[in-house]
């Protein structure tokens, strides 16, 4: 089959890791990031700008359309997956013009948000499937739009979330007692603040926007290779879902294990039912983050049996291959 593939491009590699999954099962793939311009984008946009006064996010939907339109028109594709997608119902029609028979997958995984919930009602519209990633929002979802929301969790793709050991150098920048990788949000910030006071050495912190989070100091912002390396060279790595995930996991629960780490995470109720949740440790308190971080540290061998057990689960059972085969299969 011909997959072309419009997502994002950003740290954790989302859009690549599909596009490889699907090459490895035997597809021809293309994508397009639709975040990113090129300089002759960001000057189109700025004349655009000065000459008629439009929107900016307007005027780059309008030409995202365009280089969308070109890129998929210029070829025999089958279906569009579109990632955290911008496509919508006027774009598609125009493919469909060209492409007669497309088919469509819409994948939303973040929270939903009012904006998220608008693009789905529209996704509802031209969409085949409508894929979420967290348990709670495909309850909610399927309500509405029925056996055309699609349950599919966060995974991994071997090659791209597979364990290199780490350089000296790494071993050197990355060691921690306890780690964090992720974007501050103040109940993040008021946790590792809490964390910071309670431990004896203070946790190592990497992400965006941490120098508004007084009492915690951040490294900055990571690759995906950068952040599967403080997970392996970590004693212990703390997993922080957003505080609005609706009962499911972010990526780091499956790269954490994936990268040989031990992980700490808040309580989802679906760790009841996750392969790899008997070997993850969760905490429903700062307290008892506290406690446990204490415990597993002292406790190295538990610590490594978990680790272990958890990453063979996540090889075994998170995979993308064999679920985006069997998506596919059904969309046949």
């Amino acid at each position: 089959m011909n997959i072309f593939i419009e997502g994002p491009r950003w740290a954790g590699l989302w859009t690549e890791s599909i596009a490889v999954s699907l090459e490895q099962l035997g597809h021809r793939v293309g994508f397009m990031y639709h975040n990113v311009k090129s300089s002759h984008d960001r000057l189109a946009l700025a004349g655009r700008l000065w000459l008629h006064g439009e929107d900016r996010a307007t005027a780059w939907a309008d030409r995202f359309r365009q280089h969308l339109l070109q890129n998929m028109c210029a070829d025999k594709w089958h279906l569009l997956l579109s990632i955290q997608g911008k496509i919508d119902a006027d774009t598609l029609h125009m493919l469909r013009q060209n492409i007669p028979g497309l088919r469509v997958i819409f994948w939303w995984g973040d929270v939903l948000g009012e904006d998220a919930l608008a693009r789905i009602r529209s996704a509802d519209g031209f969409a085949d499937r409508i894929l979420v990633s967290y348990a709670g929002s495909h309850a909610r979802l399927a309500q509405l739009y029925g056996d055309k929301v699609v349950y599919f969790p966060f995974g991994i793709e071997p090659e791209v979330h597979s364990l290199v050991p780490p350089t000296v150098r790494e071993l050197r920048r990355f060691s921690a007692n306890v780690s964090f990788v992720g974007t501050c949000y103040p109940e993040r910030c008021e946790l590792l603040r809490y964390l910071n006071r309670r431990l004896d050495t203070p946790l190592a912190v990497w992400g965006r926007g941490w120098r508004h989070c007084s009492g915690v100091r951040g490294g900055g912002a990571l690759s995906l290779h950068e952040s599967l390396q403080v997970h392996a060279c970590s004693k212990i790595s703390l997993n922080l879902h957003h505080i609005a995930t609706e009962n499911g996991f972010n990526m780091k629960y499956y790269e954490i294990p994936a990268a040989g780490g031990f992980q700490i995470c808040d309580q989802q109720p679906a760790l009841a039912t996750s392969a790899h949740g008997k070997y993850t440790v969760s905490c429903a308190s700062p307290a008892e983050f506290a406690e446990k971080i204490a415990y597993y540290l002292a406790h190295p061998c538990e610590r490594r049996d978990l680790a272990l057990a958890a990453r063979e689960s996540v090889l075994e059972t998170a995979c993308y291959r064999p679920r985006l085969a069997a998506l596919l299969q059904d969309l046949a």
